[in-house]
């Protein structure tokens, strides 16, 4: 197959159990790729400020970088903001009426700040599955105000709705649904909620047009529900080992899990030939 772009989640799919790094041999299968003239995009959650040392540290292939589910394009070496999407006021207001009505914590996102109440850190501080978002990524950017209503006039670029109970999962999806934002699990409880155009997908299409590569010549792994429109939507899609079922339906094949090299393994044998 004439791969030439790879597209790759990092949580859960590139990136090692430290969440922070990439195996020696990911990093040795993309410099081979790149060597052969692969452009190589991760395609995160994240937001820019928050990307990991293994994307941050400059490697070989840095380019671009699709950040907030395909919210934005950056270029990877400078920040430099290529395109956009944020999340419109009034979607802002009723997402916060929401998280208020079933007492949900949530963080509103501006500029790679995670803007919450305290209220909302208490909440996810008990959540086993939340460690690291609390432990880690908040200490090194969250921002406790009094009230996120004042940052509904701000440009929010991305929102964490999280510790979802499953007792009212059908009626947060309804609500959720009649609102004009895209709204995707990345976790069994956790939602990762962008503008209604901002999909990881959609994405894919915004860097082919950047790139001039056609969409069939497009790699894209993966392992939870913001991964699914890319790997649908790419020439081939790779779930990891460790994505829920539904997610590996909506590829083309499956590799390993993350912590036994999967993105590594598929890049070697669908884009180096080996």
């Amino acid at each position: 197959m004439d791969i030439r772009m790879i597209c790759m989640d990092l949580d859960g799919t590139a990136l090692q159990k430290d969440k922070k790094s990439f195996s020696p041999r990911l990093n040795a299968a993309l410099e081979k790729a790149h060597a052969r003239g692969i452009a190589i995009v991760p395609v995160t959650g994240r937001q820019f400020g928050l990307l990991p040392p293994a994307v941050q540290g400059h490697p070989k292939w840095e380019d671009l970088v699709v950040l907030c589910n395909g919210a934005q394009v950056r270029k990877l070496a400078t920040g430099e903001l290529l395109h956009r999407l944020d999340i419109p006021r009034h979607a802002l207001e009723q997402i916060l009426e929401l998280s208020r009505d079933f007492d949900l914590p949530v963080e509103f996102s501006v500029d790679s700040k995670l803007h919450l109440t305290q209220r909302s850190l208490e909440l996810q501080r008990p959540d086993p599955t939340l460690s690291f978002h609390v432990n880690t990524i908040l200490p090194m950017c969250g921002q406790i105000v009094d009230s996120l209503e004042p940052v509904c006039a701000m440009t929010v670029e991305k929102i964490n709705l999280l510790c979802i109970p499953d007792a009212h999962r059908d009626e947060i999806n309804r609500r959720l649904n009649a609102m004009e934002i895209s709204a995707v699990y990345a976790s069994r409880n956790s939602m990762e909620i962008t503008n209604r155009q901002a999909n990881k997908g959609n994405a894919l299409h915004q860097l082919c047009r950047l790139l001039d590569i056609p969409m069939e010549c497009v790699m894209a792994l993966g392992d939870s529900g913001n991964d699914e429109t890319m790997l649908r939507q790419a020439g081939l899609g790779i779930a990891m080992g460790n994505a829920p079922d539904f997610i590996k339906l909506a590829a083309d094949a499956v590799t390993e899990t993350n912590e036994h090299d999967g993105a590594a393994i598929a890049i070697e044998q669908y884009a180096l030939d080996q």
